[in-house]
């Protein structure tokens, strides 16, 4: 793997310095971390998710993003945190949703064999995305909704919690696990 591919913030970080026309020791600056420690996490001799909470909240401010995404592009932060809590095992629950997704009309004919084989975490990416592309039943329009309260949460709108009650709300009436 390339660096890039292993470490998605830092190629974010890279990419905006770039667009911006700063340099590596500007953008270092604005990180709060000198231009070696990002030259080591580019050379993957270390890792931008092992970096102090305050880079990673300057690299939100960098970016213009709530912090919750730069821990997400760091690594810190995965789709197994935004699992609801429900009765059975994470793998139990995986399966169940993995059967549907094979029993579905339009779907179901799509599903790889080695998808059962897969790495856990690519089988839960999957249900993610199957979840977000089709919607779960009866949530219309819904797609990101867990991500649209968690940024209303982060600019310190009231909204935002009373957005994430109806999302409980409607997580326990629907089947699925996000």
């Amino acid at each position: 793997m390339t660096t890039s591919d292993e470490q998605p913030l830092l190629r974010v970080l890279v990419w905006e310095a770039t667009r911006r026309g700063e340099t590596l020791a500007t953008l270092a600056k604005q990180l709060g971390v000198t231009y070696e420690r990002l030259a080591q996490w580019r050379r993957n001799e270390g890792l931008i998710c092992n970096a102090h909470r305050d880079v990673h909240e300057r690299a939100a401010r960098y970016l213009g993003w709530p912090t919750v995404l730069v821990l997400t592009m760091a690594g810190t932060v995965g789709l197994q945190d935004f699992v609801w809590p429900g009765q059975g095992s994470l793998d139990a629950r995986v399966a169940r949703e993995l059967g549907r997704l094979r029993q579905d009309p339009f779907l179901g004919g799509f599903v790889p064999a080695e998808l059962a084989v897969a790495a856990p975490a690519v089988k839960l990416f999957v249900i993610f995305l199957t979840h977000e592309l089709a919607g779960a039943a009866g949530r219309e329009n819904q797609s990101y909704h867990w991500l649209r309260a968690m940024q209303l949460a982060a600019a310190g709108h009231a909204e935002a919690q009373a957005e994430m009650d109806t999302l409980r709300a409607m997580d326990n009436n629907a089947p699925g696990i996000f």
